[in-house]
């Protein structure tokens, strides 16, 4: 079985978050039959989370890696620090909350055992359940874009569970994408560098709620969006 490293970004987590992933990495833990490391990256949280980390460190011991961003740097900044502060057969991130459920986790860490490249979790249309409006308009007009205008093998570039070997390591760690669109630009660059993408379908837990977009961001990211296209749908693909 390959050594597989988990990767978790922090910001700003809801209470008793400590315990909620103490559970959820026990339970998942029992199911693939070892305990893998853990690298928590504070993501420049406002809020002192020590006494919470702390916890962790008491139980984790050494199996987990803390890390630190002074200042608030994006999810996907957070992802590549964790990372690339890791050494693995098989690197798996996922968020703070744990929303998938530990049958999807395993379904991804099992493929990624399996296969080479990048699983990459997928949701159905059950999914919208637990969006606004704003969000699922978002959502499926980026899916419209991966299918007809990227052309990956997934439509479901942003689901946040996803599990990929040191090949993607390289790739994954040279994106330039720090925040919401680092999933998209991974893919895109396994894509175009011809390597594995093995879609999984994943499964959220009752009661899971996602947070509305900052749309400052979400207007940054659209210029993101365009570079992305122009670099990958292009450059790779007539000019390079």
């Amino acid at each position: 079985m390959k050594k597989l490293v988990l990767v978790i970004p922090c910001y700003n987590p809801i209470d008793n978050w400590e315990q909620n992933l103490l559970d959820s990495y026990n339970e998942f833990c029992n199911n693939i039959g070892y305990d893998c490391n853990v690298v928590l990256v504070n993501d420049g949280c406002k809020n002192d989370i020590s006494k919470q980390v702390d916890v962790l460190k008491s139980v984790l011991k050494e199996k987990l890696i803390y890390v630190i961003h002074d200042i608030n740097k994006g999810k996907g900044a957070a992802l590549k620090t964790g990372v690339a502060q890791s050494e693995s057969d098989i690197y798996m991130f996922t968020d703070i909350d744990f929303p998938y459920t530990t049958k999807s986790m395993v379904a991804i860490f099992n493929e990624a055992n399996n296969k080479n490249g990048i699983v990459s979790g997928y949701r159905k249309s059950e999914y919208y359940e637990h969006l606004s409006r704003a969000r699922t308009f978002i959502s499926k007009a980026l899916r419209f874009f991966n299918t007809y205008i990227l052309a990956l093998p997934t439509n479901d570039t942003q689901c946040g569970l996803k599990a990929f070997d040191n090949d993607v390591k390289k790739l994954f760690v040279a994106c330039q994408t720090d925040r919401f669109l680092l999933d998209l630009e991974l893919l895109l660059s396994v894509n175009a560098h011809k390597l594995e993408i093995h879609p999984v379908h994943v499964s959220l837990n009752e009661g899971v709620t996602f947070t509305k977009f900052n749309y400052i961001v979400l207007f940054q990211e659209l210029g993101n969006f365009i570079k992305l296209i122009i670099k990958y749908r292009i450059y790779y693909r007539f000019i390079k």
